[in-house]
């Protein structure tokens, strides 16, 4: 080295003393690789630089001794911040042809490289120097130490920079190609995590963190809504259940200050949304952000931002979408999605429909705010016995549908008799004790359906053959109902063409007056002949109601009766009340009331002699509609009467709001009368309740002489059956009446008892 030059040879960095205290991590140190033919120059190399921090990063030192080992080094180990190359080593040429292989073979344009020589005059043609991006040139003998210094420290900074633009620039790429994946989520939840990963490849940091935002109940409390990594278990808490006081005073700050608040080992990210919203996302660093990175960070959170309201938009809509605001279960569509879901996973699994029994009386008697406790009520208690295993929907106004894990036939009965015997004690609800009890209705996946509508319409099937024949039952769909809906299906064709076939014809049954015993009046009943065979009514009548063509059939029905009426009175003298039943079908149509009037103008019909019956079930559906219908019929003058009374739940108050003029005590309890007390004492408190509310009351299924005393002896006004007459013909109708008007004494009912 030259005289005079010694002084700066030599720059050592400070040593701190060791305090025995846990000292913060020491920084990653800036990797040199030396590359000389010379042992002396690595060991001048080494002691010029000892002790030197650059950045606050020290040195560490690789050597190589031939350009050979140096590409074996650099095949194996990490990249290098800084080579110092020797040009003349095993060759002329061996320096500048290991940097061609760090340059094009390698792919490496980030290291900085340092040539040296110790050939006076030699210095690479510049196109090297521009091509291979090499970061300075020395001749050996011009490296004192204050030099070396400088040249290393100059290619270090720069090393940074381009690595700090590599990152960052990175870190944009990573910001647009990830805006695609935020603006493409639509639940916060998802959004959410998804930031999280983002900015742990924005900070180095792994996808791991938090989301803090305010309670919507009491703002000043902060709560974690999603949590990820070693915080995933605090997901829903409150930030205060954290055993982390920096993290949460970060937090806390960055809500405070509404804007980022760094620390050496967490980053917070304060968003507010354009709808509102306060956020805070919270992820550990390994170092605190440098100004570059924290303009990146302020740039995706703006992506951010809105991302989050877009979210929540759909988030929003899927709700509207899919599920039930009343009660919080699926409603139809989401069920139908879910049931579509389960199909694909490819697992057998039971369709549930539940259908909560009389509830249209429960709504219409106590209230729609009544009724809506009872829906919300009656969903948290299948959500609590079924649990998280089931989807649940709401499918119409009082019917459920569950998706429950697969079962045998004998096991959902189990399920069926345990789910009522839970409901035994009704629910208390505003002061009122509400009965409750489910119909329900099961098909099983895949023997009964591949498709999700096919399962629900035969769960459906079901269900409706259920809540006719025993309701707080089950029913599974199976080879007998898939029969009977054939069999219905083949009904309602044919049932379509009756009419205009002349198919369909009217029988006749005398009403009798008991305390005098003869006929006041005659039941019009519905007979259909199809392919020379009578159908029976309780098979095609429910058929013709559901598919709709029970009102036209219902009008011809009516208009043949009254016609017949009419017929009775000229050809015998004698006035009949005339009684045609009618189904909710029709009330419900809006055409009715037209076609009553018509009906009547055009057979010249008297409206006090026709009789309307409705049954007791009936009357309980859509309760206020009806209600308004009948007073529509009663303003007309037309009777109505409460068909299959005592067969459904009319309380007295019920009664007083309708607007009757008759009870029709059904059947099942006069044939039950003479063998059980408990029948006989039901017959006569209708018999009772009909007094008290001053309607007329009529028996029917009439068919032994002591029931007819029976019903004289308690105060019944009229009755009905086979004890009298059966359902005949109009021409036989009308020789009794004749007989009953050439004697006066003549009595139907047998003798008096």
């Amino acid at each position: 080295m030259p005289p005079g030059q010694d002084h700066d040879i030599f720059e050592f960095a400070p040593e701190e003393p060791d305090t025995g205290a846990g000292h913060a991590p020491s920084p990653a140190p800036w990797r040199i690789l030396i590359v000389d033919d010379e042992q002396q120059v690595h060991a001048a190399t080494r002691f010029a630089l000892s002790g030197l921090e650059v950045l606050g990063r020290p040195l560490a030192f690789t050597s190589a001794y031939s350009a050979r080992q140096a590409r074996e080094i650099l095949r194996h180990q990490p990249r290098f911040a800084c080579i110092l190359l020797d040009v003349v080593m095993e060759s002329e040429q061996a320096g500048l042809e290991l940097i061609g292989f760090i340059r094009e073979e390698l792919g490496e344009r980030g290291s900085r490289i340092i040539l040296r020589t110790g050939q006076p005059g030699y210095a690479p043609e510049l196109k090297i120097v521009r091509d291979y991006d090499i970061n300075d040139y020395k001749q050996k003998n011009e490296l004192t130490s204050t030099h070396l210094i400088t040249a290393v420290t100059t290619a270090l900074r720069g090393y940074h920079q381009q690595e700090q633009l590599d990152a960052h620039r990175q870190g944009l790429e990573h910001i647009i190609q990830g805006a695609a994946e935020l603006f493409g989520a639509r639940q916060t939840g998802r959004f959410s995590a998804s930031v999280l990963q983002q900015l742990g490849r924005l900070l180095h940091s792994g996808a791991q963190g938090l989301l803090c935002r305010r309670a919507e109940q009491e703002p000043s409390r902060l709560m974690i809504e999603v949590a990820t990594g070693p915080w995933a278990r605090h997901s829903g808490q409150a930030l205060d259940a954290l055993d982390d006081a920096p993290l949460c005073r970060l937090v806390e700050q960055a809500f405070v200050r509404r804007q980022p608040q760094f620390s050496p080992r967490l980053a917070t990210l304060y968003i507010h949304t354009p709808q509102g919203d306060e956020l805070v996302f919270a992820v550990p660093t390994a170092t605190e952000p440098d100004d570059a990175l924290r303009h990146l960070l302020q740039l995706f959170g703006l992506y951010v931002s809105v991302g989050y309201d877009n979210a929540s938009l759909f988030e929003k809509i899927e709700d509207l979408a899919f599920n039930d605001h009343l009660t919080g279960v699926l409603n139809r569509t989401g069920f139908m999605y879910a049931l579509g879901k389960q199909i694909t996973l490819g697992q057998d699994f039971v369709v549930l429909l539940a259908d909560i029994d009389n509830f249209q009386a429960v709504n219409d008697g106590l209230g729609h705010q009544v009724g809506d406790l009872t829906l919300i009520r009656m969903a948290r208690h299948l959500e609590a016995i079924f649990g998280s295993r089931s989807s649940l929907g709401r499918l119409s106004s009082d019917t459920f549908g569950l998706i429950l894990p697969a079962c045998r036939p004998e096991e959902m009965t189990a399920i069926s008799q345990r789910l009522n015997d839970s409901l035994r004690q009704g629910f208390r609800l505003q002061g009122y004790d509400i009965p409750a009890s489910l119909t329900l209705g099961a098909a099983m996946y895949p023997q009964h359906g591949s498709s999700a509508k096919t399962l629900l319409q035969n769960a459906g099937i079901a269900l409706k053959k259920c809540k006719a024949d025993h309701r707080g039952a089950l029913a599974i769909f199976g080879e007998t109902l898939e029969q009977a809906l054939h069999q219905r299906l083949q009904i309602a064709t044919r049932l379509r063409y009756a009419l205009e076939r002349n198919e369909l014809s009217l029988s006749y049954q005398p009403q009798i007056c008991l305390s005098s015993g003869r006929i006041i009046g005659a039941e019009a009943l519905l007979r259909w002949h199809n392919e020379d065979r009578l159908i029976p009514p309780d098979t095609f009548i429910p058929v013709a109601e559901s598919s709709g063509s029970i009102v036209p059939i219902g009008a011809w029905v009516l208009e043949q009766a009254c016609r017949q009426q009419r017929a009775w009175q000229r050809d015998t003298g004698q006035a009949l009340r005339m009684a045609v039943n009618v189904s909710v079908r029709q009330l419900k149509d809006p055409g009715f009331i037209d076609s009553l009037d018509r009906i009547i103008g055009q057979t010249g019909m008297t409206p006090g002699l026709l009789e309307l019956e409705i049954t007791e079930s009936t009357m309980m559906e859509d309760h206020q509609a009806l209600i308004a219908t009948l007073q529509a019929v009663r303003a007309r003058g037309v009777q109505v009467a409460m068909d299959d009374f005592g067969t459904g739940y009319s309380s007295m108050k019920y009664l007083q709001e309708l607007p009757i003029d008759r009870l029709k005590i059904d059947r099942s309890f006069i044939g039950h009368m003479t063998e059980s007390e408990q029948d006989l004492g039901l017959v006569e408190l209708m018999v009772k309740m009909g007094q008290l509310l001053r309607l007329g009351v009529i028996a029917e299924g009439v068919e032994h002489p002591r029931e007819n005393d029976l019903l004289r002896q308690l105060g019944c006004d009229e009755a009905q059956g086979y004890l009298y007459q059966k359902p005949t013909h109009p021409e036989h109708i009308a020789l009794l009446l004749r007989e009953q008007g050439e004697s006066p004494g003549h009595r139907l009912s047998g003798p008096a008892g």
